[in-house]
């Protein structure tokens, strides 16, 4: 790659989406008032972490295998990640919801594109992974301008450790009706 392409294919596209950031983020206050609670921003940042690796993964396993369907599933994958009813695989982990400030529900298709779509700009994705995780630091009800744009908030929500309880709860509860359909009749005893 020469110094022409990435200056005009990375640097130029970074440095505008940086100098347009913040004043667009002004000029998407939140319409909506959220009822929610803010949700914790190192829960935030773990999930972050794990939608990360999952899209590294994808561009691994492209260099790896020489296939550029995988980059297509980690650029799928960002893009649609929060539509699975409001949680990425990061989210479900740590027990994170996107929910859609209009409606009050879970994340759809349209919210998740919407939310983040600015990860997929060659260049500006770099400074909006920086510019964003500043800014839901920052924001009072965590939201960064994906979350504007798409009317949308993280909040905590159901996660891995709650389904399983749940499923433990349901098992234990089974437990005693497989045990007592399990136990043989025994014959009366004679004296």
């Amino acid at each position: 790659m020469t110094p022409e392409v990435f200056l005009g294919f990375f640097v130029l596209p970074a440095l505008a989406f940086s100098l347009g950031y913040f004043p667009a983020l002004n000029r998407l206050t939140v319409a909506f008032v959220s009822p929610y609670a803010r949700a914790d921003v190192r829960k935030r940042l773990y999930a972050a972490a794990i939608d990360s690796l999952v899209v590294a993964s994808g561009g691994l396993f492209a260099q790896i295998l020489e296939s550029p369907w995988w980059l297509a599933f980690g650029a799928l994958y960002l893009l649609l990640r929060d539509s699975m009813q409001g949680q990425s695989l990061g989210k479900l982990v740590v027990g994170l919801v996107v929910i859609n400030l209009e409606t009050g529900r879970p994340a759809t298709l349209r919210s998740s594109v919407r939310r983040n779509l600015l990860f997929l700009l060659p260049g500006a994705n770099v400074a909006a992974a920086f510019l964003e995780t500043i800014t839901l630091v920052r924001d009072v009800q965590g939201q960064r301008l994906g979350d504007r744009l798409a009317h949308t908030q993280v909040v905590d929500g159901l996660g891995v450790k709650d389904l399983v309880k749940s499923w433990l709860e349901w098992w234990m509860s089974l437990w005693p009706e497989l045990h007592r359909a399990r136990r043989p009749k025994r014959a009366p005893v004679r004296t």
